[in-house]
């Protein structure tokens, strides 16, 4: 640090500025350099030390993952299925694993539960739903301002084992889906509590008795004595009309799908006879202000179902016949010549061509026509649409089409779950001019109530058969880990456990690698001029490292040394690996080897050194960073004090020459002045 100060000596013709240089150049020498010199040295050993301090600490790294148990670890060999080449499965072997070979035959994967409710048009609207309702055994309850989003807020908020989302089905539709949290064979159960909950919602059907017939009036067919009076029941989100003693359970379906609701009649074996059963999606309830509709469905039998399958159904337009006041919904009889499509007249004449084009429930294409011919009905075109040769009705998924009361022609896959069901109805007239006829949309979305079921994992290992609720096994196989990914019967595989010599080798090699970088970072520090030369601790530390690695393993008959499995010091202190005789040794003796690197050998003699030396606080390596980093901070102090020493001196220097100088300037002047006087006084004598 300087001043700089102009004091060139105008007046004596002294270069003052040079002298307090030369002056404090000599003065830094004496007193700053060496400190300045003694931190740099300081600097530099402590940038070695800290550089060993991490190649102890991989070499301690190293030492370690000789020691552990299972040293050299096992693999697991898994081939693919050798008839379809899938991957079955993959295996991870701990460090208890036994070296074999098993025979595993992936029988079954585990899987979650997985329910699903019916559609709603908007989630974010108050259902007007009441009541309350169990999953997996947690009540729930809810009010009648709940919407699907609140519903579903709450079913989470009751742990119920569950998880419960929505599935978004455009704009704002969408229904729930619940999860279990967990795979396994115990499914997710619900149950109604009050209010019918799980029908509304959808997650179950709900179902009449059985009953003797689907085709002769219900009353009857039940045998009942006292017929109930015709009444009005709520099915879902639809009301419909039903008189037992004059309709059948299928006319009754029939009118529910016309009123845009879903429902069909299933069979089922009672004892040895067939007895049927009217099978709607949503629950079923009494309407207000109806005093039969509560009989009507008393007399039924309706109660909570199963989480079956829902058909889809596509309806067209309102077909309509007739002209005038006498416009009726059209009928299987109506002629096609007189058809009107939602108010419009279709115009069809003889000679004209109607195409019918779509797709089955399982997406094969639909593609015939009808050439309308004199005398053609609804029922022509009905039978054309199931034809079971090339309409609808044809095929490996078929669907059934049928006229409504309320004149819609509704198209139902008679598979139920999801479905690719479409319908188009276009005109080619005679005259060559095109028309569309009607476009189908879909009335009810077909879908699976239960989207997946809930099972085990089921395997078999050497001819036991394993079932465990996860698709991650871990005791089927002694100490080995085995993961499920596909479900193959029929296939076995070998899969082999061996013991991982080349883990082994790798890890060795590593350990060798690591203790040479010590030795070599020794090597360059020996010579003269380096920070760390004739340094008596790191001489210690290396020496306890080379010490390590004479550790004996007495009990070890055959390979109780580390010049036993191949690793020799040459000449220049460096280690030698030869991995052969380590690969006979991991062969031959793989206990003993593991013994020798183990928690009573060489891999613990090594961890014991590392940590010694590298411990913070009173690690050799750290006693030795720390100290330097005391040390350095006295220096800079004493580095600062003799800086401002020095300063100081320069000023006092400067002062000093600054009156000299100034004092040289006023005896110039006097002098002057002097010579002056003088001059004058010779001149007033002449």
């Amino acid at each position: 640090m300087s001043t700089s100060m102009n004091i060139g000596g105008l007046s004596s013709g002294m270069q003052w500025n040079d002298i307090v240089d030369s002056t404090i150049k000599a003065l830094e020498a004496r007193s700053v350099t060496p400190i300045t010199s003694r931190i740099t040295a300081r600097s530099e050993q402590k940038d070695a030390w800290t550089k060993l301090q991490k190649l102890v600490e991989t070499l301690n790294t190293n030492a370690r993952a000789l020691r552990r148990t299972g040293f050299g670890g096992f693999s697991a060999t898994v081939p693919s299925s050798p008839s379809t080449s899938r991957t079955l499965l993959s295996a991870t072997p701990t460090t208890n694993a036994t070296a074999g070979r098993y025979r595993v035959e992936v029988l079954q994967l585990a899987d979650t539960a997985k329910w699903s409710g019916r559609s709603f048009s908007d989630v974010t609207a108050a259902r007007n739903l009441t009541g309350s309702f169990s999953i997996n055994g947690t009540a729930i309850s809810v009010a009648a301002t709940d919407s699907l989003e609140g519903i579903r807020t709450k079913i989470n908020e009751a742990n119920a084992g569950v998880t419960a989302t929505i599935v978004n089905e455009g704009g704002t539709a969408g229904r729930l889906v619940l999860t279990a949290n967990s795979a396994g064979a115990t499914n997710v159960t619900g149950a109604d509590i009050t209010g019918a909950l799980t029908r509304e919602l959808g997650f179950v059907d709900t179902r009449s008795k059985p009953i003797s017939s689907a085709t002769i009036a219900a009353a009857a067919a039940m045998g009942m004595a006292v017929f109930p009076q015709p009444a009005q029941i709520r099915v879902g989100d639809v009301v419909v009309t039903a008189d037992l003693a004059t309709e059948s359970i299928a006319t009754i379906a029939a009118r529910i799908n016309a009123a845009g609701g879903s429902a069909s009649v299933e069979s089922e074996l009672y004892g040895n006879e067939t007895r049927y059963r009217l099978v709607v999606d949503g629950n079923v309830s009494a309407v207000a202000g109806d005093p039969f509709s509560q009989n009507a469905i008393d007399a039924l039998g309706f109660q909570a179902g199963t989480a079956g399958l829902v058909r889809q159904t596509m309806q067209t337009g309102i077909f309509t016949s007739g002209g005038g006041a006498s416009e009726l919904g059209a009928t299987a009889s109506s002629p096609l010549s007189s058809l009107k499509v939602d108010g419009v007249a279709a115009n069809l004449a003889v000679g004209d061509a109607i195409n019918l084009r779509g797709t089955r429930g399982d997406g094969t294409a639909v593609n015939f026509g009808l050439v309308v011919q004199p005398g053609d009905t609804m029922q022509t075109l009905l039978d054309r649409l199931n034809d079971a040769t090339s309409g609808f009705g044809a095929g490996a998924r078929p669907a059934t089409a049928a006229l409504g009361e309320d004149g819609r022609i509704r198209l139902t896959d008679q598979t139920g779950g999801a479905s690719r069901l479409s319908l188009a109805l276009s005109i080619t007239r005679a005259s060559g001019s095109t028309a569309s006829l009607a476009t189908a949309t879909t009335a009810v979305v077909g879908r699976s109530r239960e989207l997946q079921r809930g099972q085990d994992a089921v395997i078999r290992v050497d001819g036991r058969e394993v079932v465990r609720s996860s698709n991650t096994i871990t005791d089927a196989i002694n100490g080995v880990n085995l993961n499920l990914l596909t479900a193959e019967p029929g296939t076995a595989i070998d899969v082999t456990v061996d013991r991982d010599v080349k883990g082994a080798t790798d890890a060795v090699k590593a350990f060798r690698d690591a203790y040479n970088d010590v030795r070599k970072f020794f090597d360059e520090q020996r010579v003269p001029g380096a920070p760390l030369y004739a340094d008596s601790t790191l001489r210690r530390v290396v020496d306890s490292f080379t010490a390590s690695l004479r550790t004996q393993v007495a009990g070890n008959a055959t390979y109780g040394s580390a010049v036993s499995v191949g690793l020799v010091l040459d000449r220049n202190g460096l280690l030698t690996f030869s991995e052969d005789t380590f690969k006979t040794a991991m062969t031959s003796a793989p206990t003993e080897v593991e013994t020798l690197f183990g928690m009573t050998g060489l891999g613990t003699a090594f961890v014991a050194a590392t940590d010694a030396a590298t411990s913070f606080g009173n690690g050799a390596i750290s006693v030795q960073i720390d100290t330097i980093t005391q040390t350095t901070i006295t220096l800079r102090q004493r580095e600062a004090d003799a800086q401002k020493r020095l300063e100081s001196r320069r000023q006092q220097l400067i002062q000093q020459y600054t009156r000299m100088e100034e004092a040289v300037s006023k005896l110039k002047q006097q002098s002057g002045s002097l010579l002056a006087s003088m001059q004058g006084l010779q001149g007033n004598k002449q």
